[in-house]
């Protein structure tokens, strides 16, 4: 349609404006495909946590006033870090399609000593 091609369309502005509108338009579908993308992971996501009765709730806070003892209980493990370390490891496992693997491999973490996710980030 355009000078290159056919040669049917010669106004230049027309021709700019012809492209800016399908720019505009395969980039509003792709945006639009990507949100759909991720709405339907999501609701695959909370089927699966569902159907395998993992938790994915967010992980409850420390007591800011903990934080600056200097206590022996702060050395204790941590029992919130290892829930979020048992969801990770189950949402990994169900994601992978390994969830039958899922004590073993928490068995194995616990023995070599990781027992919270900050040890992992580390």
């Amino acid at each position: 349609v355009s000078p290159e091609g056919i040669g049917l369309v010669t106004d230049v502005t027309a021709i700019q404006l012809g492209w800016s509108v399908l720019n505009v338009t395969a980039k509003f579908g792709f945006i639009l495909h990507l949100q759909y993308i991720k709405s339907k992971y999501c609701k695959t996501l909370d089927a699966t946590r569902e159907l395998y009765g993992v938790n994915g709730g967010p992980v409850p806070a420390k007591d800011p006033e903990a934080l600056h003892d200097d206590d022996a209980e702060d050395f204790a493990p941590d029992h919130g870090g290892e829930q979020k370390m048992r969801t990770l490891i189950s949402e990994t496992m169900v994601s992978l399609n390994m969830s039958s693997h899922t004590e073993r491999f928490m068995k194995l973490m616990l023995d070599n000593g990781i027992v919270s996710t900050d040890i992992l980030e580390r």
